[in-house]
Parts: C-alpha cells; sequence; structure tokens
C-alpha cells in the first residue's frame, strides 16, 4: 500500500532567488561534486526558466539499513529526478519522481515553490512512496518517507548555502 507525505519547508531567500538556483545547472553539478558515485544530467525540458535534473548515486549494500542489505544482490543505485517549471507570477510548480535498482521501490510526487509570510520561500513537496516487497513493504516505505523528508532538508539547507555564497 503506498505511503502518502507532505512535507513544507521556509528558507529565508525569495521566491525569485530560489526558483533561479533551482534552475541553475552550476547548483546542481555542486551538489554532487564530492560524491564520486554521483552523477548529474541537466537538461531544459520546456526551453528557458524550466530545468529536468536526474541525479544517480552508487550505494554499496554495507552503507544501507540491515533491512534493504538483505533483499540487494550489489550495489543499490537510486534515481532522482526534480522537475521544475517557470517561475508564474511568484510561484513555480514541479515534480519529482526517484527509484532504485535491484529493490522495487517508486517515490512521485509534486512541489511547489511559493512567497513565505515573512518575503522568503515555501516549498510544498507532495507525493508516495510505493515498496513493492511483500511482508517488508511497509517497513521499508517508512524508512523511505523518512528519507524523503531528508532529502527535502538536505534541499532546504544546499539552497540556502548557494543563496548565501
Amino acid at each position: 500500500m503506498p505511503k502518502s507525505f507532505a512535507f513544507t519547508t521556509e528558507l529565508d531567500h525569495h521566491v525569485r532567488d530560489v526558483h533561479a538556483a533551482l534552475i541553475d545547472e552550476r547548483y546542481w553539478l555542486d551538489r554532487v561534486a564530492d560524491r564520486a558515485s554521483a552523477t548529474t544530467v541537466v537538461e531544459e525540458p520546456h526551453g528557458p526558466g524550466t530545468v529536468r535534473v536526474t541525479v544517480t548515486d552508487r550505494s554499496e549494500p554495507s552503507e544501507l539499513p540491515s533491512i534493504v542489505r538483505g533483499m540487494l544482490r550489489g550495489p543499490l543505485v537510486v534515481e532522482r529526478t526534480d522537475e521544475w517549471g517557470p517561475l508564474v507570477g511568484e510561484a513555480a510548480e514541479g515534480r519529482l519522481s526517484g527509484g532504485a535498482t535491484g529493490l522495487p521501490v517508486a517515490l512521485e510526487g509534486r512541489s511547489r515553490l511559493r512567497v513565505s509570510e515573512t518575503g522568503g520561500t515555501f516549498i510544498d513537496v507532495q507525493g508516495q512512496v510505493v515498496v513493492r516487497v511483500p511482508l517488508l513493504g511497509g517497513r521499508i516505505e517508512s524508512m523511505v518517507h523518512g528519507m524523503v523528508l531528508q532529502i527535502v532538508e538536505n534541499d532546504r539547507i544546499a539552497i540556502a548555502a548557494w543563496l548565501s555564497r
């Protein structure tokens, strides 16, 4: 059964600046520059002001929780795709998806940038995680749910650091 998620995080920076960072190829390349196991592909799927970013990262089984380690036959390759549309007024819509080789997990969701009450930016993320593993799927979905929350927080920290340079 899919596990839904909904998170909102806030940045002190204006939505125009946050969107500009998210569509900047340099931002995404900097995000993975220190991870030799990661690759990044950045595209403009719908012209200027839009972006589709696919990040692929590899983890060795020894780096993973035991519940996942026992199901793998080799490294876990995780792929994450973020897509952002153009800034329209003071908002932008996005999509996210992800999956992994060797583990039947899928993540689908929507993202939204909007102005916060303080003039900063809210990033709203909602979607669902599906793990197709009999008996253990629910436990893994809960684990992935927590990972999504951590990804949202890591994104917030990375964007804030990028914009504060």
